[in-house]
């Protein structure tokens, strides 16, 4: 049997860390393309080592497709959302392969248009919603009452989103918080390119400030029918919008994650996004009883497919490379060793130095206390926390992946391994 070869583009350490083993129980091949590199991220963190124009994203994407274009692909995908989900969708309809259409792709991408769309397919469940223009709005011109929140309408982990409680406030944020322009410029590129949009991402976006319990839904479309993998809580640090910990399954109430799965649903179907996955963050208020759409991205959320195969027994990376190949996915439910499991993030609301942080031995003896402890290390020892791409308002050095049999067993596990770790940090 010609084992087939699945390309994934702008792999992060997920990917090359878990892709394998999946791809090995699918016997397929994986093919990594880096394809932009450190670009984007070198763009956040206002790291200026490219020419003035930037990334010339269009020739980018015909020389891959011309590297790739006589190696018999299976499939193409991508774990990333931007810039990976809209180039693998141009690249599997120029090669003839399973994926969805680069203009859904990038109308999920662009927070504006999905709220149009939002707006008149799932219009109970889309807030008030106002774009707001480079050089501002004025006050008479502004149709959301304050408290707002306000956000690009191209961002990413949430770099620039924030709660606005006054006039001034909102005017000093409208200016600023645009993400930098090397990031933008290829996206205002695709968009040219793939859509007739109006408008670019160089906008913000305002928002009525919503209220209650965040969840994120996970879900996959093949064939054009929308199937849920499961809904995840997502917890706050307490007074923040900065996130604790992903919980799965949600404790949410039966009837509202049914609910939940209908919006779901109706936006996703209606749009005509297809033969990807997709994740959706709501929030349900449970004084109201109202859910609405946070917002949608056409990808995968990386942090969480061994939260499924923990409960689930299946990873939700095995769907993404199964629609890749063009395969039906099948999911089972309850097949995994524990009755829950949650992403925990280590964080911070300090600047720090980072002095210190767990060896390899460390982490092997943690992994043979707990083998399910899944331990993500995202800073080096001497560097200062602000200066690794974060979401402005704290500091994030890393992430335990763990499972458990009820929630006061997570938490004792949890606790035990940040104590167990040897993270050590000074003033900066």
């Amino acid at each position: 049997m010609i084992m087939k070869s699945v390309l994934i583009l702008c792999p992060t350490s997920r990917e090359y860390r878990y892709l394998p083993a999946v791809a090995a129980g699918l016997n397929c091949r994986l093919r990594f393309d880096g394809f932009a590199g450190d670009y984007f991220d070198q763009q956040l963190a206002g790291v200026r080592q490219h020419k003035a124009n930037g990334l010339d994203i269009l020739s980018l994407i015909e020389a891959t497709i011309d590297r790739y274009k006589d190696d018999e692909l299976a499939g193409v995908t991508s774990g990333v959302g931007y810039p990976g989900m809209p180039v693998a969708a141009i690249m599997a309809e120029r090669l003839g392969l399973a994926g969805p259409k680069v203009e859904c792709v990038l109308r999920c991408e662009h927070k504006y248009y999905s709220r149009v769309a939002q707006r008149a397919l799932v219009p109970s469940a889309t807030p008030s919603f106002q774009l707001v223009p480079p050089e501002g709005l004025d006050a008479d011109a502004l149709g959301i009452s304050f408290p707002l929140f306000l956000k690009p309408v191209k961002s990413c982990f949430s770099i620039n989103a924030q709660k606005i409680f006054s006039l001034p406030e909102f005017r000093r944020a409208a200016a600023t918080s645009l993400l930098p322009e090397g990031f933008l410029r290829p996206f205002n590129d695709l968009l040219k390119a793939y859509t007739g949009y109006e408008f670019d991402a160089s906008h913000m976006l305002a928002e009525t400030l919503l209220e209650g319990m965040q969840v994120s839904l996970e879900g996959y479309v093949f064939g054009g029918r929308v199937h849920v993998l499961g809904i995840i809580d997502s917890v706050m640090f307490p007074d923040t919008i900065s996130f604790e910990r992903f919980v799965y399954p949600s404790r949410l109430p039966v009837e509202v994650q049914a609910r939940m799965t209908q919006i779901a649903e109706a936006f996703i179907s209606g749009i005509g996004y297809d033969d990807a996955l997709f994740n959706m963050e709501l929030i349900y208020n449970p004084a109201t009883g109202e859910i609405h759409i946070i917002e949608i991205n056409p990808k995968i959320a990386s942090q969480f497919p061994d939260l499924f195969e923990k409960v689930d027994g299946t990873s939700s990376y095995t769907p993404l490379l199964q629609i890749a190949l063009g395969e039906e996915p099948a999911f089972a439910r309850g097949r995994g060793e524990f009755k829950l499991a949650a992403s925990c993030v280590l964080r911070t609301f300090a600047d720090k130095r980072v002095l210190r942080v767990p060896s390899g031995e460390q982490l092997a003896e943690l992994a043979r206390i707990y083998p399910d402890a899944n331990v993500e290390v995202a800073v080096s020892a001497g560097d200062l926390l602000s200066d690794i791409m974060q979401d402005g308002k704290s500091f994030r050095y890393g992430l335990i992946n763990l499972g458990a049999n009820s929630p006061e067993e997570l938490d004792d596990k949890l606790a035990f391994c940040e104590n167990f770790l040897d993270f050590q940090f000074a003033a900066p």
